[in-house]
């Protein structure tokens, strides 16, 4: 239940939501480069990833401070990926998005959170093509606790445990005869985690809809490289040109994507946009 605001204080609140989910973004920005690398993401403070210079308060600022920096460290005038600021937008567009929708609540906390994990999923997998376990876990965890509480977009508690159990057998089923017949990983058991996760947080008879959304999304991105000549059929060639042997770690191909980032983006697009999904492409209206 949302906590009645006194009129005409909303857009303050929305304004004050967009704030926090901004300094969510810059925490996330920690998480997305410490947590791959096994390092903790409260010791050492905030730094140049290049020359180790303490980063000040003040260039600490969401995206204002990569702006007046002109996207560079103050000590060493190494480049900052453009990655920092879009991450702390998207955390203060999500604050705004679930302060409007929500109000003062504990469904736009929980809503917050989701993005956010999934926010920091998704670029953690664009860089790595790994989804930790760090926090796909709490992915699920939270999504059934917020279940538990009515706060999460699942329909029902046993909504949310079905579609983690769904989500997790499903996807572990696809993993397990995809590495049987080509005898290699075929599918991460991040991304059975994810969608477990997903599940939890959406109820399972949002799977069905997530999957279509990201396997098409995915899909045209694919066919979209493919025409730009910039996808290549096979792994990326390591040094000397040599492709990897069978028996060798799997390398993914050059510019390919991630299947996590899709499944976070449809994920969302049900979230925010199911109903006009559903009005849209009718067959999926028996999903909401």
């Amino acid at each position: 239940m949302a906590l009645a605001l006194p009129p005409g204080l909303e857009p303050f609140f929305i304004a004050w939501s967009a704030v926090v989910g901004a300094v969510i973004g810059s925490f996330l920005n920690v998480v997305i480069a410490r947590v791959p690398a096994g390092e903790s993401i409260v010791h050492p403070p905030s730094h140049c990833p290049r020359c180790g210079a303490r980063i000040a308060w003040y260039d600490n600022v969401p995206v204002a401070a990569w702006l007046w920096l002109r996207g560079r460290c103050r000590s060493c005038r190494g480049s900052i990926s453009p990655r920092y600021p879009i991450v702390e937008a998207l955390g203060a567009a999500a604050g705004a998005l679930a302060a409007w929708r929500h109000g003062p609540s504990l469904a736009a906390l929980a809503e917050l959170a989701l993005v956010a994990l999934l926010l920091a999923l998704s670029f953690i997998d664009l860089d790595t093509w790994t989804l930790p376990h760090a926090l796909t876990w709490p992915l699920v965890a939270l999504g059934l606790a917020a279940s538990a509480a009515g706060a999460s977009a699942a329909p029902s508690l046993r909504s949310s445990a079905v579609g983690a159990a769904v989500g997790f057998v499903a996807f572990a089923a696809v993993a397990l005869v995809g590495e049987k017949l080509l005898r290699r990983e075929a599918m991460g058991w991040g991304d059975v985690f994810l969608l477990a996760g997903l599940g939890a947080w959406l109820g399972v008879a949002a799977l069905l809809p997530v999957v279509l959304l990201a396997s098409i999304q995915g899909a045209a991105v694919g066919i979209a490289l493919l025409l730009l000549g910039k996808a290549q059929p096979g792994p990326a060639p390591r040094d000397g040109g040599a492709a990897p042997a069978d028996d060798e770690e799997w390398v993914p191909p050059r510019n390919a994507v991630p299947f996590g980032p899709f499944l976070a983006a449809a994920a969302l697009e049900w979230l925010y946009a199911g109903g006009w999904i559903a009005r849209l492409v009718p067959m999926l209206g028996a999903f909401r």
